[in-house]
Order: C-alpha cells, then structure tokens, then sequence
C-alpha cells in the first residue's frame, strides 16, 4: 500500500478529534498543576509562549496526527492495544530521539527531557489508540 492511498483510507474526523486531543492534553501537560513548574523551573524560561509560532504550532500538531495515523494504517493496527503501542512506539522512537540530541547539545536536563518525552508518550499513545479503532 502506498502512502497516498493510506492518505485517502484515513478516518479524518478521527485525525481531527485526536489533533484537538493532542493539542489539549499537551496544553494540560504544562499547566502548573502538572509539570508547568518543574518545566519552567528547568528551562529557565517563563510560561509566555512566543504567539507568532502558534499557528506553526497548531500545525506542527496536526502534522503529527497524519503522520501516525498513515503509519498506524500501513501497519493495519486495529486495536486499542496495537494503536497506543505505534503510537509510543513513534513517541519515543523519532521524537525522543530528537530530543536525546539536545540532552548531549543543548545540555538540557534530563527530568526536562523526561517532561517533554512524556507529553509525547501520551498523547501519540493516547492518539494512536483512537486512530487504530476509529477507522
């Protein structure tokens, strides 16, 4: 199967619920109840997000979503089970990946690390179990 028609087999209203999910569990992630203080705390910086990069942001999000939800569909995962499983599968291999390099160049902590991979573990695992069912 290719990637276009593993495009056009995609349920897009589950893209779109599991875009917003992720969007909001990560807004939740990072509220001071959560992890906001201990992120502000190690990244040195306050809780203002540069409001240009939203839109890129929101975007960056959505990318995301498709990418799992193609991945998730040239595996034909079809549980809830098989869907969290790619979806912490991508959390950790690509984004921690990329986030293990700025553990060795950026020199960040690595409770940051640990704080930004979880996000991620979440809501790909969260999303990916969507995806997989709601076909």
């Amino acid at each position: 199967m290719s990637i276009l028609t593993a495009l056009s087999n995609l349920n897009w209203l589950a893209v779109v619920v599991c875009w917003i999910a992720h969007v909001a569990i990560s807004l939740a992630w990072y509220q001071p109840i959560f992890f906001g203080k201990a992120w502000v705390k190690l990244s040195g910086r306050e809780m203002k997000p540069a409001t240009q990069w939203i839109p890129a942001g929101f975007l960056a999000h959505l990318v995301c979503i498709i990418a799992l939800a193609v991945i998730i569909d040239l595996a034909d995962a079809k549980t809830i089970l098989e869907g969290a499983a790619l979806g912490v599968l991508v959390s950790i291999g690509f984004i921690g990946a990329i986030l293990g390099g700025e553990l060795v160049w950026e020199k960040i902590p690595f409770q940051l690390f640990l704080i930004r991979l979880g996000d991620q573990v979440l809501t790909l695992g969260f999303a990916g179990a969507i995806l997989a069912i709601w076909k």
